[in-house]
């Protein structure tokens, strides 16, 4: 028997699959009230140049008043609102 091993992110993406739309939307948000502080153990890893300049590239979009921000609570609640709609 050949059975692949799934991570604990692999799992838990595949159990959130089953859920239905509107479970989804409650995960979500426990998902994202959930405060990571990165003491995991996990070692960060180093920006490649092309992220790098993405990075500035945004910084300075941002400081010449040409990104539109939203606010969080738009940006949920118009995903849980998608997620009630049907794909």
């Amino acid at each position: 028997m050949n059975a692949t091993v799934l991570s604990p992110v692999d799992t838990l993406l595949e159990a959130a699959k089953r859920l239905t739309n509107r479970e989804q939307g409650e995960f979500l948000d426990r998902f994202l009230d959930l405060s990571y502080d990165g003491a995991d153990g996990d070692e960060e890893q180093p920006l490649s140049p092309e992220w790098k300049a993405e990075i500035e590239q945004r910084i300075a979009d941002d400081e010449a008043g040409l990104t539109q921000w939203h606010p969080l609570e738009d940006v949920l609640a118009e995903a849980r609102e998608s997620l009630k709609r049907p794909a």
